[in-house]
């Protein structure tokens, strides 16, 4: 009788991906590259997960609320204004800064996004989302921490379980790449809830 052996999982691990497929995490940072809208991990380095209630009291404390939402088909113009092909809803107040969670960004776009935050002090608040199942949020905590800041919020739900919740959202435009989110974000706030 033949019995087929079971492989041990660390190998099927170590076993390097077939000629053609698709690396799914970077090996050297370990952020996500690929299929980005898939289950998501409940932590986060450099963060911590936060619900729609905990988001409702950071805003109201004065945090940076953050969508990072992908944005397919899109352009970039000269002047760093995004050409987007579809529209966007989210959480009111929020700022939508499209593809800042790529796992391997457009240079234009991280140094974008170190422009946006370099008038923030690195203990201002910043919760960052996009959608359920999406990891574009996880990774963009991972690119805000590293720019040095420590008060990192991620919910994962995003606007999905916002709504899901009887919370309304807004449409939105992108931001400019560079769009100083410090020096706009000095208006005074509504309440979220």
């Amino acid at each position: 009788m033949n019995i087929p052996r079971l492989i041990p999982a660390a190998l099927i691990a170590l076993t390097p991906p077939t000629a053609g497929a698709e690396a799914v995490f970077d090996a050297t940072t370990g952020l996500r590259i690929g299929a980005y809208r898939a289950p998501v991990p409940d932590r986060v380095p450099g963060g911590r997960v936060v619900d729609a209630q905990a988001v409702v009291g950071l805003v109201a404390d004065g945090a940076l609320l953050i969508d990072a939402m992908a944005a397919p088909g899109h352009g970039i113009a000269p002047d760093g204004a995004w050409i987007v092909a579809e529209p966007h809803d989210t959480i009111p107040g929020a700022h939508w800064l499209p593809e800042i969670g790529r796992g391997r960004p457009d240079p234009r776009i991280a140094a974008g996004l170190r422009a946006s935050l370099a008038d923030c002090p690195p203990t201002r608040p910043i919760v960052l989302f996009c959608k359920t199942d999406c990891w574009m949020s996880w990774n963009a905590v991972q690119h805000v921490a590293a720019l040095g800041f420590r008060d990192i919020g991620w919910y994962p739900g995003g606007v999905d379980d916002w709504a899901d919740g009887g919370r309304p959202l807004q449409p939105v435009e992108p931001l400019a790449l560079g769009t100083d989110l410090c020096g706009m974000d000095a208006a005074p706030r509504t309440a979220l809830d």
